[in-house]
């Protein structure tokens, strides 16, 4: 936060770490010590990815799975959301803590090696 009543110093810190790192001015070493710890680097961002997780949870429990189908008539954005972590990922811009969190839950990175996988068991078992 910009306002730590505890400690103001460290308040400023970390709003000047997000403002370099807006402006692509901090290292890469730095980027990936912040991260390693959990940085937050948008606020906002990361409490819409929440809620679109918890959406996900909430999907999981009622389907059993989180194929959420892009087109999901329920709620579009998480259909529009699983597509877009799936780009994310497969363009290795999704953080390593995101990509685990999805992965605890069964996630699934590529549909199309789900349905050739699901081919193959069913033609292994005739």
């Amino acid at each position: 936060p910009h306002r730590h009543d505890k400690n103001p110093q460290l308040g400023h810190w970390v709003c000047t770490q997000r403002q370099r790192y807006s402006k692509n001015q901090l290292s890469s070493n730095r980027v990936l010590r912040l991260e390693s710890i959990g940085f937050v680097w948008c606020v906002i961002k990361q409490v819409q990815w929440e809620s679109m997780f918890q959406m996900l949870l909430e999907y999981k429990d009622q389907h059993g799975n989180t194929l959420v189908p892009r087109s999901y008539n329920k709620s579009p954005q998480l259909g529009r959301w699983v597509g877009s972590q799936r780009c994310l990922h497969s363009k290795k811009e999704l953080s390593s803590n995101r990509v685990l969190r999805l992965e605890s839950i069964g996630f699934v990175w590529c549909i199309q090696r789900l349905i050739v996988d699901a081919n193959w068991d069913a033609m292994y078992q005739l």
